[in-house]
C-alpha cells in the first residue's frame, strides 16, 4: 500500500466543482485534503508537504524538473474567462510608461499580462505588487489587474473602466485556448508511489466531471458565498474545461515560448506528463 497523499486544492470558485463531489461522494476517500491561498498551495508544494496540487502554468515552468503533470487535467479558458480582467482609468493602448497593480501572490496572472503588453500591444509598463483592492491599487497605479472571484466581484460593481479580459485577448492574439493552471504531482513522490498516482489522476478526472454535472447547485453556492448575480456566475462556469488535450498542450507550449522571450521562465521547458515516456 502507498503512503497516504496530501491533496492541496485552492478553496476557491475555480475548484468549487471539485470540492463539491469530493465532499459529497466517496471517490477520494483516503487522502489529506488540504485547502490553502494559491500562495499556500505553491510553498507548501516545493517544501514537500503536498504531494499533488493545481498550479499555475508558469509555476510548473519555474520548477518542471522537481514534478510531473497529470495527464488529462487542466484549467482551461477558451475566449473570454471573465476572472482575469484588466481595469484602467486610460484606454489600455495609452497605458505606454504608465504603472500597472498586480495582485501580490499572482506569478501566473502577472506572466500572462506581462506577454500581451510586450507581445501584443507592443508598450512598456511598470509593474506594482499590491493587496488585491481594486479602489487601493488605483490609488497607486493607472491600473489594477484581479482574477478569481475578486475579478467577477469588481466586474458587477465597477462600470466606469476601461475593461481588458486577458483570457479573450490571448484568443485574438494567438487564436489558442488560455490554459491556466495544470495538476501537478511531485516527482519523487510520482517515483515512490506510481500505482496511487494513477488512481489519483482518474479519480480526480471523475470528481471533476461529477462536480460539472451539478452546476445549478454550485450557482447557487457561489451567489451566496460571492455575493455575485446567477448569470456571472453560470457564464463564468461555462467558460473552462477541464480537459489537457492537444490542443490545450499545443497553447500551453506556445505561451510558454511567449513567457520565455520575455524573460519569465527558463528555456527549454518540457511537458513531463506522467505515464508518457
Amino acid at each position: 500500500m502507498g503512503e497516504k497523499l496530501n491533496l492541496g486544492i485552492v478553496d476557491g470558485l475555480d475548484y468549487m466543482p471539485l470540492i463539491e463531489a469530493i465532499e459529497s461522494g466517496d471517490i477520494l476517500m483516503g487522502v489529506n485534503l488540504i485547502k490553502d491561498t494559491p500562495k499556500g498551495l505553491h510553498d507548501k508544494f516545493l517544501a514537500g508537504e503536498i504531494d499533488i496540487a493545481p498550479l499555475p502554468t508558469i509555476e510548473y515552468a519555474e520548477h518542471f524538473n522537481q514534478c510531473v503533470i497529470l495527464p488529462d487535467l487542466s484549467l482551461t479558458t477558451i475566449g473570454a474567462v471573465t476572472d482575469l480582467l484588466l481595469f484602467s482609468k486610460v484606454p489600455i493602448s495609452q497605458l505606454q510608461g504608465k504603472t500597472i497593480a498586480v495582485p501580490n501572490a499572482a506569478e501566473g496572472t502577472q506572466a500572462l499580462l506581462h506577454i500581451l503588453m510586450d507581445h501584443y500591444y507592443e508598450i512598456d509598463v511598470n509593474y506594482v505588487w499590491l493587496e488585491p483592492n481594486l479602489d487601493k491599487m488605483l490609488e497607486q497605479a493607472d491600473a489594477a489587474l484581479l482574477n478569481a472571484d475578486r475579478a467577477l466581484i469588481a466586474r458587477e460593481q465597477y462600470d466606469s473602466y476601461h475593461l481588458l479580459d486577458l483570457g479573450k485577448l490571448w484568443q485574438d492574439f494567438t487564436k489558442e485556448p488560455f490554459v491556466s493552471t495544470l495538476w501537478l504531482a511531485r516527482e519523487d513522490y510520482a517515483v515512490r508511489n506510481p500505482v496511487q498516482l494513477e488512481l489519483m489522476a482518474k479519480a480526480l478526472q471523475a470528481s471533476m466531471e461529477i462536480g460539472m454535472k451539478n452546476i445549478s447547485r454550485l450557482v447557487d453556492k457561489a451567489k451566496e458565498r460571492y455575493n455575485l448575480s446567477g448569470e456571472i456566475v453560470e457564464q463564468y462556469f461555462a467558460s473552462f474545461q477541464t480537459k489537457f488535450d492537444h490542443s490545450c498542450r499545443k497553447a500551453l507550449l506556445r505561451y510558454f515560448a511567449h513567457a520565455q522571450i520575455c524573460g519569465i521562465i527558463p528555456p527549454k521547458v518540457t511537458l513531463k506528463i506522467w505515464g508518457e515516456s
